[in-house]
């Protein structure tokens, strides 16, 4: 019997695709395509327009409304978390239903999704909430923005002109996108290298048929893209064992990912689940750790930790893991971490 959050995360995944933006003009086998995907790749956008929806508010104000850390009730938005202080800053100032950041590697730039007129298009703004700019003015939509190392350069999942989404580039101080891939299949995941010329990048693939619950099973491959050449590696994953939530290990040498059972409730991320490391030519891979619940979200912190949200409870929080012991440690309630600093990272409520 599926769980109350079950039932929750999918009435707040049905009312949110009704607000999502318009696909492309596309033939009909497109749009049957695409509506087998809306728990993939678009589930993400709704469960957290669903779950963010408290961001709401004045562009004029800053992040001034810091809290002690034990606040019994948490208000539904984006939080700064000093991890050390044990300190919460509501972000205030957002774009309307704000939700996917990035941040550049010295944590002074943030980038994030927002609605304008029932589309979602990438903001990009100072940490400490000053600055806020629209950037992309996608007809189709915006979303999954990844902040370049230098904060220079945004990368995105967009349409362009087909009916699929790919990996977009855009020179921030230009404020001109070019399209890096040219994928039939949806991307996302987004993830610079952290030397700024390679983009690590999720596809959803046709997964295994007896997977299938309210629709065919899913998969996923994992991909790198050199922006300069569009040339393009595929680095794990199959048909048959998925590969997500890529993130490089901030020397670039190695690719931490996710891989487990894949979207077999029409839900976000991997359940139950396991954290994979590989070398960055997708050599050499080992498991981490492996995770009896639902996890998504992976990403390697400045200190060399990997940082996950997982189902703890009927909330998600979210947990660093030692790469070489495979030692867990839950540092906050929240989820899709995206850290600042060694300290401090901003989560979702």
């Amino acid at each position: 019997m599926l769980s109350d959050t079950d039932d929750d995360i999918r009435s707040l995944l049905l009312e949110a695709t009704s607000d999502l933006p318009p696909l492309a003009p596309a033939h009909d086998r497109t749009v049957r395509r695409a509506h087998r995907r809306i728990i993939g790749t678009v589930s993400v956008v709704a469960v957290l327009i669903g779950l963010v929806v408290g961001a709401s508010v004045s562009v004029v104000d800053r992040f001034d409304r810091t809290v002690p850390a034990k606040t019994p009730q948490r208000a539904s938005g984006a939080w700064i978390v000093n991890i050390t202080t044990g300190t919460w800053t509501r972000m205030e100032g957002l774009p309307r239903h704000a939700f996917w950041f990035s941040a550049s590697a010295d944590g002074t730039e943030i980038a994030v999704s927002g609605a304008v007129k029932h589309r979602s298009q990438i903001f990009v703004l100072g940490s400490d909430g000053t600055d806020l700019r629209q950037v992309t003015h996608d007809p189709y939509g915006a979303s999954q923005p990844a902040l370049s190392p230098d904060g220079r350069s945004l990368a995105y999942q967009g349409f362009g002109d087909s009916s699929t989404r790919n990996v977009f580039v855009m020179d921030l101080p230009a404020g001109i996108p070019h399209q890096v891939t040219h994928e039939r299949n949806d991307v996302s995941e987004l993830s610079w290298s952290p030397d700024g010329r390679r983009i690590l990048y999720s596809m959803s693939i046709q997964g295994p048929r007896d997977q299938k619950i309210f629709d065919d099973g899913a998969s996923s491959l994992l991909k790198v893209v050199t922006v300069g050449t569009g040339r393009v590696e595929h680095v794990a994953g199959t048909h048959g064992w998925p590969a997500d939530f890529g993130t490089w290990s901030p020397d670039g040498t190695r690719i931490a990912f996710m891989t487990g059972h894949e979207w077999t409730d029409n839900a976000y991320g991997f359940d139950p689940a396991e954290i994979w490391i590989m070398d960055a030519d997708g050599t050499n891979r080992r498991k981490v750790l492996t995770l009896s619940l639902r996890a998504a979200g992976l990403t390697w912190s400045p200190s060399g930790s990997l940082t996950f949200s997982k189902l703890d409870g009927d909330a998600y929080s979210t947990s660093i893991v030692d790469v070489a012991t495979g030692q867990t440690t839950r540092v906050t309630t929240g989820f899709l971490p995206v850290w600042l600093s060694a300290d401090t990272l901003i989560v979702h409520i």
